[in-house]
């Protein structure tokens, strides 16, 4: 539609450019007011002749009304449709994506689609979860929109935006807005209208992590000192930071992968040790780690008793990981 409004544009251009010269060459006048002439002669806006026609002028003038007004309705009309199709496709973009928001359930939130937004919901997306994003910039919004992914356009520190987002019914939230103070009001806004939601919040300034924790963030982080963090650790155990890169992000085959599993209150794993679960011999799983409340148990015993809620971190590849997920929720 682009491509056609411009050829039309300079179609008409080409009538008005033709039209002064034609003025100019067969009756003499100057080129402004062949110029005039032309612009009258093409709008009919009935205004009398800027100077005096020839016989000569008075056919040219004919020509020219007959080419030039089809001219100008082609591309009236070609403007008009695009406008008109430019707001039905966002009216019709806007309803569907507002029938896919009622639609979700445990899904996350990221608010701020900046940098890093845009790495937390690339990550997201890599381990399958289904995600909305939470943006106020015209220019992001258009991006987001190009590229396909569910957003919601507003505030991400007002009520009713991250009601619009689902966030009653989400699992989790990230804030990564560009300042501390907005993510801030967006864990308040958010804690308080799901009290059950799991908020990761980031900081910059020096303070603003335990005002995100004070203000209802369940883990928070400062992208200057994990990067410094990260930055030692690969000058210091770069075997130990390239298993946890691949094991994090390993998508299948035999690559080893970690993730976290919950006991389920009424699954088999709930009261049962893991040396009675046999979690190695059957699933060819290794449980790294064991995390009770706010109590974290690196390698736990095999005779500890597990209890609903724990979060278990696990080692294996992704075949074996989904067979033992399938396992503790009861369906091997």
């Amino acid at each position: 539609m682009v491509h056609r409004l411009r050829r039309y544009i300079v179609l008409l251009v080409a009538v008005m450019v033709l039209g002064t010269v034609g003025y100019h060459a067969l009756e003499g006048a100057p080129l402004w007011d062949a110029f005039y002439m032309t612009v009258i002669t093409l709008t009919t806006v009935g205004f009398h002749e800027v100077f005096p026609l020839s016989t000569r002028g008075q056919v040219f003038t004919v020509l020219l009304l007959a080419g030039g007004f089809g001219v100008i309705l082609v591309t009236a009309t070609e403007l008009a449709r695009g406008i008109v199709e430019g707001e039905l496709r966002g009216l019709l973009g806007q309803t569907r994506r507002s029938r896919m928001l009622d639609k979700l359930s445990g899904h996350e939130i990221v608010c701020g689609w900046g940098r890093m937004g845009q790495a937390v919901v690339d990550e997201l997306r890599r381990a399958r979860r289904e995600v909305v994003t939470v943006e106020k910039h015209p220019d992001k919004l258009q991006q987001l929109d190009a590229a396909g992914l569910l957003y919601v356009a507003g505030d991400a520190t007002e009520e009713a935006v991250l009601r619009r987002a689902g966030v009653e019914r989400a699992r989790g939230l990230v804030a990564c807005l560009n300042d501390d103070a907005h993510n801030v009001y967006t864990v308040l806004t958010a804690r308080s209208l799901n009290p059950a939601l799991f908020i990761v919040a980031r900081a910059s300034e020096p303070g603003a992590e335990a005002r995100l924790l004070r203000a209802g963030a369940d883990r928070v982080m400062n992208p200057y000192r994990l990067g410094g963090t990260r930055l030692a650790h690969m000058l210091a155990k770069p075997g130990v930071v390239d298993f946890l890169d691949v094991s994090l992000r390993a998508e299948g085959g035999e690559q080893l992968v970690l993730e976290q599993l919950a006991v389920a209150p009424t699954g088999p794993l709930a009261g049962r040790s893991l040396a009675e679960v046999d979690v190695r011999r059957r699933f060819r799983v290794a449980v790294v780690s064991l995390q009770r409340g706010a109590t974290l148990i690196p390698n736990p015993d095999p005779q500890m008793r597990l209890e609903a809620g724990d979060l278990l971190v696990v080692l294996g590849t992704r075949g074996d990981l989904d067979a033992f997920e399938r396992g503790a929720a009861g369906q091997a």
